[in-house]
């Protein structure tokens, strides 16, 4: 796909899900704002209008966006990245491209809201090995895969798609031996490029014999690794079960 038809596909999918949505579409343009870690004052400045008129439509307080101010916002964002090299909307590539079709995808879903990913890690039952500070991070979604059969039939740039696409995504890995494979294709996807292609948060299931050096990559690329106690049926129901405004 073409950097421009992606951008565009892009730019559709986010005015879309704001037009959409009928009855907080200021949610809709907080959560998108903040995905691409932008505040409200550089984002007014950049569209040329008052940091209040941002705040305005984010919390309710002005009367559904026209749609050429949904375009003009949706472009800001974009435009925004682009000075800092595009690196969010290279990670959201995954909302544009076709949906990966695998029996290795056992559950795929994104939140209407931001919610800090400790909410699921306590959820998962798991116990935290790497930087636990960083689990008050926000997240949006997560995938849940089959390791195994992840490996078997999926490409690792699929796999890189599915679990670190985004940096604000949880990676949820079941029957998982020793972690070391997940972690090592995590790590040699930083090598060479500007875009950190990493999940917010790796949670892995069915661990029988911790590898250490899935810990040490983890703590090197500041990424938050935690291991569920529960087994792999009762972690996809918990998972599903979930709900991300408790």
């Amino acid at each position: 796909m073409e950097q421009n038809e992606a951008l565009q596909k892009l730019a559709e999918a986010m005015a879309g899900e704001i037009c959409l949505a009928e009855n907080d579409p200021g949610a809709i343009m907080k959560r998108w704002r903040e995905r691409f870690q932008i505040s409200q004052k550089h984002l007014a400045k950049h569209l040329g209008v008052s940091p209040s008129v941002i705040s305005d439509y984010e919390s309710g307080r002005r009367k559904s966006p026209r749609v050429d101010t949904i375009r003009r916002f949706v472009e800001g964002l974009i435009e925004m990245d682009a000075v800092n090299g595009g690196r969010v909307a290279t990670a959201l590539e995954k909302l544009v491209t076709p949906e990966i079709a695998s029996d290795a995808i056992l559950d795929i879903r994104d939140f209407g809201l931001a919610m800090p990913a400790r909410h699921l890690t306590d959820q998962l039952e798991c116990t935290i090995l790497t930087h636990n500070d960083l689990l008050d991070r926000p997240i949006y979604g997560y995938t849940a895969l089959d390791s195994v059969k992840a490996i078997v039939s999926l490409t690792p740039q699929q796999l890189l798609r599915l679990y670190g696409g985004t940096t604000q995504r949880a990676a949820i890995l079941t029957n998982v031996k020793t972690g070391k494979t997940p972690m090592v294709a995590i790590k040699t996807s930083q090598i060479g490029t500007s875009t950190a292609m990493k999940p917010a948060v790796v949670i892995l299931q069915g661990v029988e014999e911790l590898d250490p050096l899935a810990v040490r990559i983890a703590d090197s690329i500041h990424l938050p690794l935690c291991i569920s106690n529960l087994s792999s049926d009762d972690l996809i129901r918990e998972v599903r079960s979930f709900n991300p405004q408790m």
